[in-house]
């Protein structure tokens, strides 16, 4: 099979899935107790509320004009990244609306924004993560970027704020703030799932054995940074070594840092993305891992650990 094409069917598996989560957290828990909702679905209850619209099929219908629209505009390559979102969410939504055993999972509104929030962050999460999207109201934003060079970002806030407002007429205040609650609730999940498995822990590590850190580190196959900088203090110049680890490998290396200098001074914080050699690519880079001749000091370079 060819690669591109496999590649095309994981890609495809991934949004479906995370498609099928994300409408079903809308269709069990948010529709069924009023809560106002971002993107294409609110203008579905507007729809419904108004005219007696079906939510899925007016989800459908704009999706299928959007993407016609952005096929037009932007050309085939960006029809066919958002099609599979673009008719697999309204599909699931169908589905799962018109299944009555999964309406009303839960008697406590509360509790069905926390879940709504949970699983469309999850969901949301997935799609964005494989580099697909719910397709409908992505392509406006995408389009004036395209073409008049406006960021993504603003737009795609200020549509959801300005599919937000409309729903309020039509909303009890209850249904209004579980919203907030709700939306507030999958964007941090969201994020979260973006860059799951995809982080590690930097640390800047001060001290007067330095060297010998260093090496050590090295020894035990983790890949350091030396910077060289200045005592704000003395103003001596001072080496500082940067290196970054997976969270499971931390305290080892503070471990191995503190038993050479137990004065070292260590900064830690989170590096909410880490790519490229020991993270996302396989250890067989020579530029990163050369010959142990080529190193200025003739030492021996291991493989990098996480």
């Amino acid at each position: 099979m060819n690669s591109n094409f496999r590649k095309f069917l994981v890609q495809a598996g991934q949004i479906t899935v995370g498609n099928a989560i994300s409408a079903f957290s809308i269709a069990c828990f948010a529709l069924p107790y009023g809560m106002v909702v971002s993107g294409i679905s609110g203008f579905g209850r507007i729809a419904n509320y108004y005219f007696g619209f079906n939510i899925s099929t007016t989800v459908l219908i704009i999706n299928v004009a959007l993407f016609l629209l952005g096929w037009a505009m932007l050309g085939t390559k960006f029809a066919m990244s958002i099609i599979v979102g673009s008719l697999t969410f309204p599909a699931f939504l169908e589905l799962f609306q018109s299944i009555p055993q999964l309406q009303h999972l839960v008697d406590d509104p509360l509790l069905a924004a926390i879940c709504a929030g949970i699983i469309d962050g999850v969901g949301l999460g997935i799609v964005i993560r494989s580099g697909g999207s719910t397709g409908g109201i992505d392509v406006p934003p995408i389009i004036l970027n395209r073409k008049f060079g406006m960021k993504v970002a603003p737009l795609m806030y200020a549509l959801d704020m300005g599919i937000f407002l409309i729903q309020l007429p039509i909303t009890k205040t209850n249904g209004i703030i579980l919203g907030i609650l709700y939306a507030f609730l999958y964007s941090i999940v969201m994020n979260k799932v973006i860059v799951m498995d995809q982080g590690g822990m930097q640390m800047f590590i001060f001290s007067s054995q330095i060297t010998k850190i260093n090496e050590r580190l090295l020894e035990l196959g983790f890949g350091t940074t030396l910077f060289n900088g200045t005592g704000g203090y003395l103003r001596e110049p001072q080496e500082i070594c940067y290196c970054v680890v997976s969270s499971r490998n931390l305290n080892r290396v503070k471990r191995e840092v503190l038993a050479i200098d137990k004065k070292a001074f260590i900064s830690i914080s989170n590096a909410s993305e880490v790519n490229g050699n020991g993270f996302t690519l396989l250890l067989q880079d020579e530029d990163y891992n050369p010959d142990p001749s080529s190193r200025s000091d003739g030492g021996e370079i291991t493989e990098t650990k996480l």
